[in-house]
């Protein structure tokens, strides 16, 4: 095995390992918040929320992905990230204190300004971290990564900002979550890269970096603002409990599955950087993964359609039971979304920024038309949700172009991977159905029907995994399993 695949598999193994065990950690701190805040005070968190994604533009500017992306990195170019990142996080936090009572004015929402400027504080520590972070992914070591980012949300989120939720301090507990999160990170990924702290000033340091950073960041906007566009809507024309609503439904699905994409993806980009000038290579790693996760999330998502209503009883409480449809919408948003973020991935990483520029201006045009269509006339946030599902599809088939014509050949691989994801979709939910509806009619109670979705969830992802179509994640599921009979049959009796 090449050096460059045996750090990939271990990277990615790493990666999941992260996934799946703040998947599990999150389906039980999701459970605990939605029933310690009210839908009002979700709505705050997710107007608040969105203003703070935005200050993390001006606190990056792209920096920690041309960091990764760059193909030789001097000591220079770290200091220079170092300084930026720093400095950027600095204005960020002043900029969103000031801009917190405009902000709060706009939405009609005076409870806004406190918790945005408590987010404030948080692009200083992401700052600070983002050089440390980059560095160790464009290295493959995840496993400081990891251990980051499980300690700060056990700690960070699931004692200190559940602890706060509990004492009443509503949608502030979820800033001093996130600044909390911040501050571990802080210490745990500067401890593993110890990079040095001396500043630069001179500026033709940074125009490597900017070069490529300024036009990650225009891509990165664009992402944003498209993903935020629905968030906006709503909490500028709609009500906070709709808001609120509709985003802890969102996240409640969108936190997993964009753990599963970043777990893939940030361990994809930088080996995709480095084999950007071996074409083969290239295509082969582009496609094993596209296959993988297009069978795995097109599988999940089947399932989550079927489950919907006890995933939200449980997860969410009886106050979001009117969220069970957008439960099922949102179910169809995530294949197209995690699958669109892989073909981004690859062309990030061979540098085709201006395409993705591109295509997520049009994007972001026609999201917007169609959004404000449905409200004027008269749509509530399901609509919203569906129209939301729609425009990621064609999204994602125009990034599939995108690919095909960065890998070369005819394009059937990739659509015969989508096929296949639309396949094991129809395929996974008649399997859920035949055994939830069964189980729904018998009147089996709420706890052991929802455990026996999750059991019977995780069954049909492992046999997706290990029984499907040859993948490099089958292959590293295979020898896995491998090792551990062996250090099985080898452990005394």
């Amino acid at each position: 095995m090449s050096s460059l695949k045996s750090k990939t598999v271990n990277a990615i193994k790493w990666s999941y390992f992260s996934m799946f065990t703040s998947l599990s950690l999150q389906l039980f701190f999701a459970a605990i918040l939605s029933r310690l805040l009210t839908k009002e005070q979700f709505g705050i968190w997710a107007t608040a929320s969105l203003l703070q994604r935005f200050g993390q533009f001006i606190a990056d500017l792209g920096i920690g992905q041309a960091i990764v992306q760059k193909s030789s990195l001097s000591q220079d170019d770290i200091r220079a990230g170092l300084t930026s990142s720093m400095a950027l996080g600095l204005v960020a936090t002043a900029l969103a204190w000031l801009a917190a009572p405009f902000a709060a004015e706009f939405f009609k929402n005076p409870d806004v300004a406190p918790v945005f400027r408590g987010y404030a504080c948080v692009y200083v520590l992401y700052g600070a971290n983002t050089l440390s972070a980059s560095l160790l992914r464009r290295a493959l070591r995840f496993k400081p990564l990891v251990t980051a980012e499980l300690s700060s949300y056990i700690l960070g989120h699931g004692l200190l900002g559940l602890g706060a939720a509990y004492l009443g301090y509503g949608a502030q507990s979820l800033v001093i979550s996130a600044v909390a999160q911040g501050l571990i990170q802080l210490v745990i990924l500067y401890s593993a890269t110890r990079h040095t702290l001396r500043p630069i000033f001179r500026v033709s340091a940074y125009q490597g970096l900017y070069t490529f950073g300024m036009r990650a960041t225009v891509i990165n906007f664009l992402e944003f603002i498209s993903a935020s566009l629905d968030t906006f809507l709503i909490a500028k024309f709609y009500s906070k409990a709709a808001l609120g609503t509709y985003s802890r439904t969102f996240s409640t699905l969108a936190m997993p599955a964009t753990n599963f994409a970043m777990s893939l993806s940030r361990v994809l980009a930088p080996s995709f950087s480095a084999v950007q000038d071996e074409p083969e290579r290239l295509r082969r790693a582009y496609l094993s993964g596209l296959r993988a996760m297009a069978l795995v999330i097109f599988s999940a998502a089947g399932c989550i359609i079927i489950d919907a209503p006890e995933i939200v009883k449980v997860m969410l409480g009886p106050q979001y039971l009117d969220s069970i449809t957008l439960m099922q919408t949102f179910a169809l948003f995530i294949p197209f979304a995690v699958l669109t973020n892989l073909s981004a991935v690859l062309a990030e990483a061979t540098a085709r920024l201006n395409v993705k520029i591109a295509i997520q201006a049009v994007y972001f045009v026609a999201l917007a038309t169609a959004f404000w269509t449905t409200y004027r006339l008269g749509g509530q946030v399901e609509q919203i949700a569906i129209v939301l599902v729609a425009a990621s599809m064609v999204r994602s088939v125009a990034y599939a172009f995108v690919a095909r014509q960065i890998i070369g050949g005819s394009g059937r691989e990739i659509a015969l991977s989508y096929g296949l994801g639309g396949l094991y979709f129809v395929g996974s939910a008649l399997l859920t159905a035949a055994v939830v509806f069964t189980l729904r009619a018998i009147n089996v109670p709420l706890p052991l029907l929802f455990v026996t979705e999750l059991l019977l969830g995780a069954a049909v992802l492992a046999g997706v995994v290990l029984l499907g179509p040859p993948s490099e994640l089958q292959q590293m599921a295979r020898t896995s399993l491998q090792q551990l009979r062996g250090r099985l049959a080898g452990t005394p009796g």
